[in-house]
């Protein structure tokens, strides 16, 4: 086959980021890191400090033999090491383990952001020293989709671990040939709402350009067939776009995206709200290569977990910033049961059971009503496990749905977090236990569902307002009885 333009760009592409790869395998990252680590090493082996002490050590009229030789200052300056050690140590730290063509784009996206004085007075920290992009690219190496609930759009920080991460990847995959996985398809497709948004990635992607990393931006606002020119003059590793734009040129044959290995959707709620989740949903369809998603969820309604739940995996990791309860109860769907009597709770405990579709469930209640509990349990066919030693062998050997019964007083939030449904057929005594609850459970699904069980009489004597607030937070429903009774106390 004949090579074209695209194919001639791609190619040295590929060999400008094997070039610099193997100039980071041999040798440094660069002149400056190069000098920063070697200051480094300096300050740690103490040469540094005794060199100042030692040289140009002049008579004085407190020491006039010059027998001291400076030691006075050596000792200021051994407390001054002593700080720069913590703080290398503190570096090291955070960027251990870390690829070296990784910290290299994220070295060029800061030089670049830098020059800003902007993004410099916003932005006084490093990004090597970000606890959300350590915490992002160890869910990465996993494999595993990806949710961040912070309930915000992406930031730069976010944008740059994202993109270093990506580019990082490619290197690696044209390192070992693998260039199956590739195509004509991009590596990377970030999909966003708006043209500014589009125009905010693509200005941090640019700076690794250098690295051989090409990136395209495609939104409303420019001529379609000047669009999809582009888009065959540059085969890009990274196209930046709007849905509803990306899939009228898809759908135009202009570009290929069915080899995408990362999907990037950023502010989901606000593309739902929109009108774009039928595009975005049309989009995923068509990458049929095995690829991992990440989605910024900006919506704590619940109204939006089912589209959240129709673009990510069955097992997720999730990562944020926040520790608001909203957002650690992001996609966890909190529904409370008001019954007008203890045995229409139960009646009401006996139907969920029946229309839950989880294998595993934990059951959080008091220890008085475990036999009225597990005889529920056994009637509708669950294994009971009472030990949590023996869930998971007990699971095994009967292939059975396993409850999982546990006393309120003893409470292992540890153990919650593989459950993607809790029921409290007793509802909790404090709003805390009910916060806890819902930070622990179902930290791997955007499938989570905590059923809460309380009569009437119970509720009356129950202080409404903190729930019925952690429930207006989360963007779940409040029950009427309980809204009334928040309303009335606030007249």
């Amino acid at each position: 086959m004949a090579k074209g333009d695209d194919s001639v760009q791609r190619k040295k592409n590929k060999l400008a980021r094997k070039k610099m790869s193997r100039k980071n395998d041999t040798a440094t990252v660069s002149t400056r890191i190069a000098a920063i680590i070697a200051a480094k090493k300096r300050r740690k082996s103490g040469k540094r400090s005794m060199c100042q002490g030692m040289c140009f050590s002049l008579p004085t009229l407190e020491d006039p033999f010059n027998e001291k030789q400076g030691k006075g200052d050596i000792t200021k300056k051994k407390k001054r090491k002593k700080k720069l050690k913590s703080r290398d140590k503190e570096d090291n730290e955070k960027m251990n383990g870390l690829p070296k063509f990784l910290m290299l784009n994220l070295n060029e996206i800061e030089t670049l952001f830098r020059k800003d004085s902007t993004y410099s007075d916003q932005h006084d920290k490093s990004l090597f020293t970000s606890t959300w992009g350590m915490e992002f690219w160890k869910c990465f190496l996993s494999g595993k989709d990806i949710l961040e609930t912070s309930g915000a759009s992406s930031t730069v920080e976010q944008i740059a671990w994202i993109v270093s991460t990506a580019a990082d990847t490619i290197a690696k995959r044209e390192k070992n040939d693998d260039d199956e996985s590739f195509g004509n398809s991009p590596f990377l497709l970030y999909l966003v709402p708006s043209q500014t948004k589009a125009a905010q990635v693509r200005s941090i992607c640019k700076a690794l350009k250098g690295n051989g990393i090409h990136t395209v931006s495609i939104h409303q606002g420019a001529s379609l067939d000047h669009q999809i020119s582009g888009l065959k003059s540059i085969e890009p590793e990274f196209i930046v776009a709007t849905p509803e734009r990306l899939l009228e040129i898809v759908n135009l044959k202009g570009i290929d995206i069915s080899g995408v290995s990362l999907l990037v959707i950023d502010e989901l709620g606000s593309l739902c709200t929109g009108g774009y989740l039928d595009a975005v949903k049309s989009i995923k369809q068509a990458i049929s290569s095995k690829h991992q998603s990440i989605v910024f969820n900006d919506c704590f309604s619940a109204s939006c977990i089912p589209a959240i739940q129709s673009l990510l995996g069955r097992s997720i990791y999730r990562v944020t910033v926040s520790d608001a309860v909203a957002s650690q109860a992001s996609c966890i769907i909190q529904n409370v049961n008001v019954c007008a009597s203890e045995e229409k709770k139960l009646q009401k405990f006996a139907e969920i059971l029946d229309s839950s579709s989880s294998k595993r469930i934990y059951i959080v209640t008091k220890e008085k009503s475990f036999r009225k509990i597990k005889a529920i349990l056994k009637l509708k066919g669950l294994s009971v496990s009472t030990n949590s030693d023996s869930k998971t062998l007990e699971v095994k050997k009967s292939w059975k749905p396993l409850a999982r019964l546990i006393d309120i007083e003893q409470l292992d939030n540890t153990e919650m977090k593989d459950f993607e449904t809790v029921l409290l057929p007793d509802f909790v005594a404090s709003t805390e236990t009910y916060v806890q609850i819902l930070r622990s459970m179902a930290r791997y699904s955007v499938r989570g569902v905590l059923q809460s069980f309380i009569t009437e009489k119970e509720a009356e004597a129950y202080r409404a307002e903190s729930l019925v607030n952690v429930l207006e937070d989360c963007g779940q429903n409040v029950p009427d009885p309980w809204r009334n009774m928040y309303v009335a106390m606030s007249d």
